[in-house]
């Protein structure tokens, strides 16, 4: 309680003066002052006149009072005993002007007095306000941290809110010098789109159950990347061939298959948004939910992995790997047909045939299985006979081959993939030096068809020509090996062709306005083998990408080899929202095989 006392001066023997007194109410912080006013006085008679005042700050009380008293030494006469509620500033403290004025209107020890008036400031008691408190800079969400609170008041209890954006949450209140509090999960849904957003922590200071202030310090709230806050989403590796046995159990195979990545299903937690979805397979990435391999040419383990980000910049990632298997189409080994006789005696008139070829076939972790047939047909493609081969044997086929007719042998391997490889034996007629037949003519064997033929090597100091064209070359040998059509022809030169199927491929070294592919092995086009002994040397390979957009361009990032393509880069003038572009990939070879 705050307390004091004032008088007037006025040198007549008759003076005013108060007697003041506050009590503070904390809760309200304002303070109750009573103003006690009195005249000090010898002998006085004084009529109650009207307008008599005593003031606190901006409050005024009129009174009306009356003095008389005729003893002659000095007395003191209360007139008035008024009382104030004054408001403290936001701090607690007040000071405040107290003043009295006593109207007389009348002359007192020889002086004319109107209006006897004392005034004074009285400095109120402090009411102890807002604790203060120290805090860290940054807490974790879920993590315990605290704050240490330098009391205003040992009474006081304090409670800690916790502010990030629209979200809060809040303590209990609490006695003492330390409050700890642990940030809940929910105050990262105050915070879209930052993993450290600028919140506040808040002290607030109670008197009992009042509030009677609080202080507010800026906080940093990490929101940590672990599994309460990490986006959740399901991925698959879906794989494709068109191979029943492939796709049946389980398994990719180097040129029969291809595979879908897929996100789905992908979900922020607390009012986060996804921001985005990366896909890798091998060395293709790709920016979107889904990722297609295309064919997968080249055998290995690759490794694979799904990464979704949301838009606090919080990711979750998952992965894992894929074993490739070798595989390339079976195909006769050594394979060899001829004229012989039912003994298996080689015989350039006999009537049977003679057929031997083993196989070579990828086993696929010992699923595949491969079978050699044959089917024997006359010149003009009229079936004769035909059935199934054991490899690394020779069988005798009663063919009822006349020795005036050729024969085509193709002897075919297959395997329970599903592919195939055909090698084709002509087996001419019996040997005759010259036929002549219906004027037609053929040195080495018998005429089968009008015109001249001639089953000898040929040399000739001039052209020859075929309807009036000079003829150069000719296919000796042909067929089709995975991706492959191939050819041989009798000069030694060699070709194959075939298209690797549409991919996508993930954008990423940048060279002024163009965009390439991935540095790693992998990327466009794959080492793709070449059909089995096709060229005896590394063969010049043509590549163009089998899109309809044609900005998309190839550049060679190896030499290849005898038995395998290049690799390619695709180059782009743009960098696509994907970050990816879609292409296939036609490719030509051509070179020698002997």
């Amino acid at each position: 309680m705050a307390s004091g006392s004032f008088e007037s001066t006025t040198g007549t023997n008759l003076e005013i003066g108060c007697e003041w007194s506050s009590t503070a109410d904390t809760a309200a912080n304002s303070s109750s002052v009573r103003v006690r006013v009195y005249l000090k006085h010898y002998q006085i008679y004084a009529a109650a006149l009207g307008g008599s005042y005593v003031r606190a700050g901006e409050a005024t009380s009129y009174f009306t009072a009356a003095a008389s008293s005729s003893a002659s030494g000095l007395q003191k006469t209360y007139i008035a005993d008024k009382s104030f509620t004054v408001a403290h500033s936001a701090d607690g403290s007040k000071s405040v002007q107290i003043s009295a004025g006593w109207v007389f209107n009348g002359t007192y020890n020889g002086h004319y007095i109107g209006t006897l008036t004392a005034s004074d400031t009285a400095v109120l008691d402090r009411i102890p306000r807002a604790s203060s408190f120290s805090a860290p800079s940054s807490v974790t969400l879920g993590a315990q941290s605290s704050v240490t609170v330098a009391a205003a008041s040992s009474s006081y209890r304090h409670r800690l809110v916790m502010t990030v954006g629209s979200a809060t949450s809040s303590t209990q209140t609490v006695s003492g010098s330390t409050i700890s509090f642990t940030p809940p999960a929910s105050l990262a849904s105050g915070a879209t789109s930052s993993a450290k957003p600028l919140g506040t922590l808040t002290l607030e200071t109670y008197s009992g159950q009042t509030k009677i202030g609080e202080k507010v310090k800026n906080c940093y709230f990490v929101i940590p990347s672990n599994s309460t806050f990490r986006p959740t989403f399901s991925f698959s590796l879906t794989p494709s061939s068109t191979s029943s046995l492939v796709l049946g159990a389980g398994i990719l195979a180097a040129g029969l298959s291809s595979a879908t990545l897929t996100v789905t299903s992908p979900a922020a937690k607390y009012s986060a948004g996804i921001a985005s979805a990366v896909i890798t397979f091998g060395t293709k990435k790709v920016t979107g939910a889904t990722l297609r391999t295309g064919l997968i040419t080249s055998p290995g383990t690759y490794s694979y992995s799904a990464k979704v980000t949301d838009t606090r910049g919080i990711s979750a990632t998952t992965s894992g790997s894929v074993t490739v298997l070798p595989y390339s189409a079976p195909y006769p080994d050594a394979p060899e047909a001829r004229r012989c006789d039912a003994n298996g005696d080689a015989s350039d008139t006999g009537s049977y045939l003679s057929i031997t070829s083993g196989v070579v076939s990828s086993s696929l972790g010992g699923r595949n299985a491969a079978s050699l047939s044959y089917a024997v047909t006359t010149r003009s493609g009229t079936a004769v006979t035909g059935g199934a081969l054991t490899a690394g044997q020779t069988s005798i086929v009663a063919a009822s081959l006349s020795p005036t007719a050729s024969y085509v042998c193709t002897i075919t391997a297959s395997d329970t993939a599903g592919q195939s490889t055909v090698y084709r034996v002509t087996i001419p007629t019996s040997k005759v030096d010259v036929h002549l037949k219906d004027a037609s003519l053929r040195l080495g064997g018998y005429v089968e068809r009008a015109g001249f033929e001639c089953d000898w090597d040929a040399r000739f100091g001039g052209d020859v020509y075929l309807s009036g064209d000079a003829v150069s070359d000719f296919v000796t040998s042909c067929g089709v090996s995975g991706i492959w059509t191939w050819r041989k022809y009798s000069s030694g030169a060699a070709e194959c062709f075939g298209t690797v199927p549409a991919a996508t491929y993930a954008l990423s070294s940048s060279y002024g306005a163009f965009y390439r592919s991935s540095t790693v092995s992998g990327e466009a086009l794959n080492s793709v083998a070449y059909p089995q002994g096709l060229f005896i040397a590394p063969p010049t390979v043509t590549a163009t990408a089998a899109r309809s957009n044609a900005s998309v361009l190839l550049c060679e990032r190896s030499a290849g080899s005898a038995s395998a393509s290049p690799n390619y880069y695709i180059i782009y003038p743009s960098l696509p929202a994907s970050g990816s572009v879609d292409a296939g990939i036609h490719v030509a070879a051509r070179g020698r095989w002997k």
